[in-house]
């Protein structure tokens, strides 16, 4: 049987690109290729958009209550050679499950991209921890994107109106309309030092630490 692959990395790491590429190379060879998203990623309405603006348009868009197994869905993707989802972080517990399902039953393979990670440092949502508890294999993409400072990004900042955000809405989409929202990439210590040093428990270290010194 197929497999199910987390594919994860932070934003701005080329993780729609990957989708693009990946989603061409079947194609060229006449697979069939079936995109699914969440209907709460508003960026793009039906297509998924890269930073370099490839766009593709998007097979299934789920609603947040709807199954992979219904009759509909399934006779979208029954024939596929491979089942791509962007923002698999979106989804929800079910919708995960059902395409684990679907790679070990019916055999076609499904990769997902998404982020591991919220803006406060938490696993994104129950659907991570799921696909993390069912995916045979979990990748991080090799193109994560980098922090200001140089070092390796690992987590997904929250800036409103140029400020840095640690409390509001897991979601909230950039979709290009929001001016006053905007996501950016930190290594640890610059997520420590710009967004976490406000909350209570990076003061207290921050007293230990002098009171070392």
């Amino acid at each position: 049987m197929a497999d199910m692959v987390f594919k994860y990395s932070t934003i701005n790491s080329g993780k729609t690109i990957n989708i693009l590429q990946i989603a061409d190379s079947y194609e060229k060879n006449n697979f069939q290729v079936v995109l699914i998203k969440s209907i709460k990623d508003t960026k793009g309405k039906n297509k998924v958009l890269s930073s370099n603006n490839m766009e593709r348009k998007v097979d299934i868009v789920l609603r947040e209550d709807e199954s992979l197994l219904r009759d509909r869905n399934y006779k979208i993707y029954y024939t596929a050679k491979v089942i791509l989802v962007d923002e698999v972080e979106l989804l929800n517990q079910t919708q995960v499950k059902e395409l684990w399902m679907i790679a070990h039953l019916i055999n076609i393979p499904v990769i997902c991209y998404g982020l591991r990670s919220n803006f406060k440092g938490e696993i994104f949502s129950e659907a991570v921890s799921q696909i993390f508890a069912l995916a045979d294999s979990v990748e991080e993409i090799g193109s994560s994107s980098l922090c200001a400072c140089g070092k390796k990004a690992i987590f997904n900042a929250r800036k409103v109106n140029d400020k840095y955000k640690i409390d509001g809405p897991t979601i909230v989409i950039d979709d290009g309309k929001k001016k006053n929202v905007e996501y950016v990439p930190l290594c640890s210590d610059c997520y420590l030092k710009y967004v976490k040093i406000n909350s209570l428990e990076a003061e207290k270290l921050a007293k230990l630490v002098d009171k070392i010194k």
